[in-house]
């Protein structure tokens, strides 16, 4: 699927601010919301960025635990828009010290994603989704 000129603007924004790849965040969104179509209600957040300190909306989502798939319902993060949402997506990674060793492997994408997924989601398969998202879409078109 083709990216919305406003999702690029803000992966390459946040890129710009954080050197976390347009590509990555925008295979992210994609993998995360179908597109945009699946956020929790209220809250611009794509990413299922969970919350921690309120502002927070309740919502199902997916997990694997142990191998397992599991259902239960959590809080996730609430942002004014799509472009705040990227840029907290970023800050994220680019700051919190689980994904240092990810960010140390740019521009290596392979690596970074690899990395990077294994501690973002409890999916097994999340790095090679992410790279077939980047792949199939020719994603990294829109890095910076």
């Amino acid at each position: 699927m083709t990216p919305t000129p406003d999702v690029i603007a803000a992966a390459q924004a946040a890129q710009k601010a954080t050197r976390v790849p347009a590509s990555v965040s925008i295979a992210q969104y994609g993998l995360e919301s179908g597109w945009g179509q699946h956020m929790p209600p209220g809250t611009n957040n794509p990413f299922g960025i969970k919350a921690f300190y309120g502002n927070d909306v309740m919502s199902q989502t997916t997990e694997v635990i142990n191998g397992k798939v599991v259902h239960e319902e959590q809080p996730f993060a609430v942002y004014d828009n799509i472009a705040d949402a990227f840029i907290a997506h970023a800050n994220l990674i680019a700051t919190s010290p689980v994904y240092a060793n990810a960010m140390n492997q740019l521009p290596n994408l392979p690596m970074f994603v690899a990395i990077m997924a294994h501690h973002y989601a409890t999916d097994p398969q999340y790095a090679p989704k992410i790279m077939e998202i980047i792949r199939d879409g020719n994603l990294t078109q829109y890095d910076i």
